[in-house]
């Protein structure tokens, strides 16, 4: 290619009604202040339909309202109208369910990106806003949108990044067992650490106990039947309740998971 034919080729264009600017865009943010700069920045982008609110209720009214939605939501801190926000719209049984979600948090911490990926957000911003960085999460979560999952456990993009070199590909744990690299009790095994590290990742160690739970059940039984698949179901939920349920006494958490604690021990014991 020659220098003239950049110079003449074509800008790439994408259609209006698929671009980001045209469709309803939410700003959850309690300060009045941020929610003006967040609203000011995406006006002067082109954004059409630009709507702010303060908390995560009224968010999630509008969001049932319009059409093909995007939101953007403060995630600060767990008192946050985002995490309560991107956990009941992944809930919700009409379309908007799916919308991009951006989160805005205060720092990087891998503890504090991981929780918001695993709550079901599309992408996590840091303040103070980039504009160059916020406009190219909100293509990449429109144009680009990675496929959604929905199981019991989560419901959400896509939370793995596609990992592959010449010799090596990154398996899923489904993947790893119909291909025999291992069995369905060393998976559900290191599905139970892989529950325990990331709570503890987060600080959250009343949720940890749950993959820890996990473990020492798995270790004393030999296989995976219907009887075990019960028990690993039990402790998802739990640990999905307990993420629900972040911001309660934590003496109501740990009423959980010793109920769930108790009920594992009752199994072994039978």
């Amino acid at each position: 290619m020659q220098l003239g034919d950049i110079a003449a080729s074509e800008p790439v264009t994408v259609p209006r009604g698929q671009r980001w600017q045209d469709r309803p865009v939410l700003i959850v943010e309690p300060s009045g202040f941020l929610r003006r700069l967040v609203a000011d920045i995406l006006r002067h982008a082109g954004a059409d339909h630009v709507h702010t609110f303060a908390d995560e209720e009224d968010g999630l009214n509008a969001a049932r309202t319009f059409a093909r939605p995007v939101l953007i939501a403060d995630w600060s801190q767990r008192t946050s109208p985002g995490p309560a926000l991107v956990r009941k719209l992944r809930r919700e049984r009409l379309p908007m369910h799916t919308a991009p979600f951006i989160a805005l948090g205060d720092t990087g911490r891998l503890a504090d990106v991981e929780r918001a990926r695993d709550a079901g957000v599309s992408s996590y911003v840091l303040r103070p806003v980039s504009p160059a960085q916020l406009f190219t999460r909100l293509e990449d979560a429109t144009q680009r949108p990675r496929a959604f999952i929905k199981t019991e456990g989560y419901s959400g993009p896509d939370r793995r990044a596609p990992r592959k070199t010449a010799d090596r590909i990154a398996w899923k744990r489904g993947g790893d067992i119909s291909s025999g690299l291992v069995t369905p009790l060393e998976a559900a095994l290191n599905q139970a650490d892989a529950m325990a590290a990331a709570m503890m990742r987060q600080g959250d160690m009343i949720a940890a106990r749950v993959g820890r739970s996990l473990r020492l059940y798995l270790e004393r039984v030999g296989e995976i039947n219907p009887r075990e698949t019960e028990i690993i179901e039990l402790h998802r939920s739990a640990l999905r309740r307990l993420m629900e349920a972040e911001n309660a006494p934590d003496a109501h958490r740990n009423e959980l998971v010793n109920g769930l604690e108790t009920i594992t021990a009752r199994r072994l014991a039978a």
